[in-house]
């Protein structure tokens, strides 16, 4: 699964943004606790083998 995240720097500090999964209209969050709820609470389902987005090792 690919996940895309848009981050920005409130004027406060804080971070915000939008997560973006695969047949998702996305999911705003404000602050690194909200992302990484919204990041738990994706649904991974099953390993379908997919290709490894990872850069290769030099």
């Amino acid at each position: 699964m690919r996940v895309t995240v848009d981050l920005f720097r409130a004027a406060d500090g804080r971070l915000e943004g939008t997560v973006h999964a695969p047949d998702d209209a996305g999911r705003p969050f404000a602050g690194l606790l909200d992302l990484l709820r919204l990041l738990e609470d994706l649904d991974l389902g099953p390993d379908t083998g997919g290709t490894d987005d990872r850069a290769p090792a030099d």
